[in-house]
Formats: C-alpha cells, sequence, structure tokens
C-alpha cells in the first residue's frame, strides 16, 4: 500500500530519476530517504531487498489474533532529544516501555542495582534520603575482617 509521498515498487520505474538513491529502507536509510525527499526537496529513489521498509523495526498485526508481532524481535528506542522523538512520532504510535531489574530476594520483588527502595523492602525501613541511608549504613554495614575497607569497591 502506497503511503502519502511514497511509491512502492517492486523494480525500478523507467519514469524515475533520482537526485539520489538510498539503499536499504531500515530505520536509518528510510530517515536518510525522508530528509534528502522533504527537507531538501530531492527526488530519492530507495532499494530495499526485504518486502518491506523499516528494517528490524517492522511489525505487523497477526490476521488471525490481532496481535502485534515483532517479526525481528522487540524493539527498544530512547533518546533525550526532544526532536529526535517528535519526528519520530510522526510515523508510527509506540508502545511505552520502562526498563527495570529486579530480584527475587525471600519472595519479595526489590530493585536491582541496590538502592533505598531494595533496603526499605528487605529490611522493612522507612528511610526516604540519601542522608538517611549514609547514617542507616554507617550504623549497619558490616566491614571486612580488621575493620579495612572493601577491596573490591
Amino acid at each position: 500500500e502506497d503511503l502519502p509521498g511514497l511509491r512502492l515498487h517492486h523494480s525500478v520505474p523507467p519514469d524515475i530519476s533520482p537526485n539520489i538513491v538510498v539503499v536499504g529502507a531500515g530505520l536509518s536509510g528510510a530517515v536518510l530517504a525522508d530528509r534528502y525527499a522533504r527537507v531538501l526537496g530531492k527526488t530519492v529513489l530507495v532499494i530495499e531487498r526485504r518486502p518491506h521498509i523499516g528494517g528490524n523495526c517492522f511489525d505487523y498485526l497477526d490476521p488471525e489474533t490481532d496481535v502485534l508481532v515483532n517479526l525481528y524481535g522487540a524493539h527498544l528506542f530512547h533518546t533525550k532529544h526532544a526532536e529526535v522523538w517528535e519526528y519520530l512520532q510522526q510515523f508510527s504510535g509506540w508502545v511505552p516501555y520502562h526498563h527495570r531489574v529486579v530480584g527475587r530476594v525471600d519472595g519479595k520483588v526489590v530493585p536491582i542495582p541496590v538502592n533505598i527502595d531494595t533496603v526499605n523492602i528487605l529490611l522493612g525501613t522507612n528511610i526516604t534520603s540519601k542522608r538517611e541511608m549514609t547514617r542507616w549504613l554507617s550504623k549497619n554495614q558490616v566491614r571486612p575482617p580488621g575493620g579495612r575497607e572493601p577491596r573490591n569497591g
């Protein structure tokens, strides 16, 4: 199915005289092609060997189950640049994802690496600040034999 301003072909049409040829319609190729066409007003020919654009970010809805399938595995995207996020938002909706690393200790799920929340959950404390955590550690930390500092940092 063609998208606005995009014609999909299985071979190079004879009426195409591109200003630039982009090989690969993955994330990088698709962005370059888009920027050349929309910002610079160039005619772009994109050559892609797969039967879809988007590269490894390609998803599709399974027609039998209506479940979104990540054909090449899950895609995690993060950026601290608002303009990058806004640019990508125009092409697709995104499913929010919050990465959490946790461990299970005595049947409790706790954050890893250890932090204030880990201590509160495991030991039933109510520490709310770094200052309180430092005070708690100075009273409860077990030092190596002889009282020396640990060698592993």
